[in-house]
């Protein structure tokens, strides 16, 4: 299992969903660029210029292309597994170890475990109660 920190511009607050990756085609137009991600592994959503990671999520099934996106090929379904309701709430790349140079233009990091289990940690301290969801 790896654990990662997926960049996304943003990110829909349902149990299921679907975060994209980029691609390019090789000169026979084959997708070139595919995730490693893998089911059940983990990864903190990511929500560029916020500096803020908001929620978790699980790896369903491994990245497929979709030949009908233009910019974000690849599609890798997910669950999500917590989330907190206030972005402010969120924590923030430095609170999981994470330096903002290192984010850069990347679609996805890998993080290190110690950097995803701060992550996670802090998201479910400051998530909504079950009863206000």
């Amino acid at each position: 299992m790896q654990h990662w920190l997926k960049v996304m511009h943003r990110f829909a607050a349902a149990p299921r969903s679907v975060v994209g990756d980029p691609h390019r085609l090789s000169a026979e137009g084959e997708p070139l660029m595919r995730p490693a991600y893998e089911p059940g592994d983990l990864m903190l959503v990511y929500l560029a210029g916020t500096y803020r990671c908001p929620a978790v999520a699980e790896v369903l099934e491994p990245a497929a292309f979709d030949a009908g996106q233009r910019r974000w090929g690849w599609r890798t379904p997910v669950r999500q597994l917590a989330r907190v309701a206030d972005l402010d709430a969120a924590p923030t790349l430095e609170d999981i170890g994470v330096p903002r140079p290192s984010v850069g233009r990347q679609s996805r990091l890998r993080l290190r475990p110690e950097q995803f289990a701060a992550g996670r940690t802090l998201i479910e301290l400051r998530r909504p109660s079950p009863d206000r969801t």
